[in-house]
């Protein structure tokens, strides 16, 4: 093995820990970030298809699968957070602890097949509605490829300068989307004569289960649960964290998440539930011209707003993460080549064709819950329980060190998050849960009676890493 090559893979820029000159992003941009990646046609959308024409849940039953889906999120992010704050590690290179150095790809492959999805399919909304700006402008106009194709290089171009820069984003986005969905919910009780209490009393016929819905919810954010030490280790740290314990030193990005996940997407979900249940669309694309086509203008700046709103979302939620997994793969790969190699992976495989009536998107949050639920649920597993929140720093940048297990590979986990994932495929609706939980207690089974007593991990040690002296 030559080391300094496998060291120089290992120690990308942007994979380095963040020192406190880095840290740079205020708890009102952090918020903000949050709430533009929270605000998009996923949100509205999966409103409703969840009522699925009345098929589905009623309304308050949502309310509460929201709350539930979006806090278990939360906490998830909030503890995976903790990796950022208190190391500035991110997702791409603290999956190294439990997975091994080479097996860190494994996992990170595994949480960039959602992200590319949805990038993609994000864009397609996104191109839709510059489209049929274009149309309006120029009548006749249809090109939806080329605007898929600008669009996305837009997008790439913004994430290329890191978080700050998207978040700085959402202090437009934001305010515009705030407008658009108010216009849209006013236009909408209007149009169908219909009151907000009326919406809330309406009764379904329970198409879905609570737990299907709830792991829905869940699993679609499940992505950025993973990757939450990527977004709190840009967050200013306060003076002493070190000898504050876990609720103290994490108090701005719980409330940062609980303010523009939680409550802005139950608000952004219950528009997209009375445009279901009134209009039958859970397309904005579709919502938008429904209520406004008497004004060109009315049109056109909703559609600006629609695309505002994918962009948003896009870079930071879709786009960077699997950017940052891309980044193990070889030291030879810059940032700016993995972002932009992404970027054309998630338009090549056309997610979009996957699109059709009914509820895929509730279907594919599902399934997305089952594949990262055994990840986060041995993530969990290794930092809290194994290490004590207590993580040598240094090796995970540093080739042959406590993290090579076996030529690069932890069996233990790798092992784990297949018999989990397999494990929950037998629950049924349950199965985001079950996978979780089993990954959580084979994981350390495994670890405790192979993994540990074969390779020293120095438990209960703490080791930083200085990539200028070290």
């Amino acid at each position: 093995m030559n080391l300094k090559t496998e060291n120089e893979k290992l120690r990308s820029k942007e994979l380095l820990p963040t020192g406190d000159k880095e840290r740079d992003m205020a708890l009102f941009d952090y918020i903000i970030l949050w709430a533009g990646m929270t605000i998009n046609i996923v949100a509205f959308s999966l409103g409703a298809q969840y009522y699925n024409g009345g098929k589905g849940l009623s309304p308050w039953t949502l309310v509460v699968v929201m709350l539930i889906g979006y806090g278990i999120v939360t906490l998830f992010t909030s503890l995976v957070g903790d990796i950022g704050t208190k190391y500035g590690v991110p997702f791409a290179a603290y999956i190294r602890a439990p997975f091994g150095y080479k097996g860190a790809n494994v996992a990170g492959l595994i949480r960039a097949i959602p992200g590319l999805y949805w990038f993609g399919f994000l864009t397609w909304v996104g191109a839709g509605s510059l489209n049929k700006i274009m149309a309006i402008i120029f009548p006749g106009f249809d090109n939806l490829m080329l605007m898929i194709i600008i669009f996305a290089a837009i997008q790439v171009l913004n994430t290329m300068y890191g978080l700050k820069a998207m978040a700085k984003f959402g202090w437009i986005a934001i305010p515009s989307l705030a407008v658009m969905f108010t216009a849209i919910l006013i236009g909408t009780l209007n149009k169908y004569n219909i009151t907000i209490p009326e919406i809330m009393t309406i009764e379904t016929e329970g198409g879905y289960s609570f737990a299907f819905a709830v792991a829905g919810i869940a699993g679609g954010w499940l992505t950025m649960a993973l990757n939450g030490s990527d977004l709190t280790r840009q967050i200013k740290r306060r003076e002493g964290y070190e000898n504050m314990n876990f609720f103290q030193r994490n108090r701005s990005a719980i409330f940062g998440q609980v303010v523009g996940l939680m409550l802005v997407g139950v608000v952004t979900m219950l528009i997209g539930v009375a445009s279901g249940i009134t209009s039958g669309f859970w397309d904005l694309n579709d919502v938008v011209p429904d209520l406004f086509s008497s004004s060109k203008i009315a049109l056109i700046l909703c559609f600006i707003v629609i695309v505002f709103a994918q962009w948003s979302t896009n870079t930071a939620a879709n786009l960077l993460p699997p950017a940052l997994v891309l980044l193990n793969f070889s030291p030879k790969i810059k940032y700016w080549m993995s972002t932009v190699i992404c970027g054309i992976i998630s338009i090549g495989i056309m997610p979009w064709k996957i699109q059709s009536s009914g509820g895929f998107l509730v279907n594919i949050q599902s399934w997305i819950s089952q594949m990262l639920g055994p990840i986060i649920g041995i993530m969990l597993a290794d930092y809290f329980i194994i290490r004590k929140c207590k993580l040598n720093v240094k090796d995970l940048y540093t080739a042959g060190g406590q993290y090579e297990y076996s030529n690069g590979f932890n069996m233990s986990a790798i092992i784990a998050l297949f018999a989990a994932f397999f494990i929950g495929l037998l629950f049924g609706d349950y199965a985001f849960f079950a996978g979780s939980i089993a990954s959580v207690i084979i994981y350390c089974i495994l670890m405790k009676t192979i993994t540990l007593k074969k390779y020293e991990q120095n438990i209960g040690k703490e080791e930083f890493f200085n990539p200028d002296i070290d």
